[in-house]
């Protein structure tokens, strides 16, 4: 994949985001560096970043797209209540069945879903 500065801008935004952004607001984030970028470059370079293994998607219950550039090992809890996407810095095993299935794991992705803590604590 060729780097573009719009690609590398993207890019940026993801790896310097905690809160899983969506392709809104990397635009609205990649505009005050790039105040031409239109939004389906941002959409594009996302695909290509995808495809290419350098940012994940991340599921939601807000029916949005997220997405994420932090790729080490780690889990995901999201709130029913306010959609927060929340990280949990562990690993989750690999279930031994798959192995005894003949199934190979290469990578995973492990979500949670529930209510947040302050989501709980609101509800009267």
């Amino acid at each position: 994949m060729r780097s573009s500065r719009q690609r590398d801008a993207v890019l940026e935004v993801l790896r310097s985001s905690c809160d899983h952004p969506t392709a809104d607001m990397i635009f609205e984030r990649v505009r005050t560096e790039i105040p031409n970028i239109s939004l389906g470059t941002v959409y594009r370079n996302l695909g290509q970043l995808k495809d290419e293994g350098f940012i994940t998607v991340v599921e939601s219950s807000d029916t949005k797209v997220h997405y994420e550039g932090n790729l080490t090992d780690h889990i995901h809890f999201l709130c029913k209540k306010c959609h927060n996407i929340t990280d949990v810095w562990c690993k989750s095993p690999v279930p031994s069945q798959l192995a005894k299935m003949g199934l190979q794991v290469e990578s995973q992705k492990t979500v949670y879903y529930g209510v947040c803590k302050n989501c709980r604590d609101n509800i009267n």
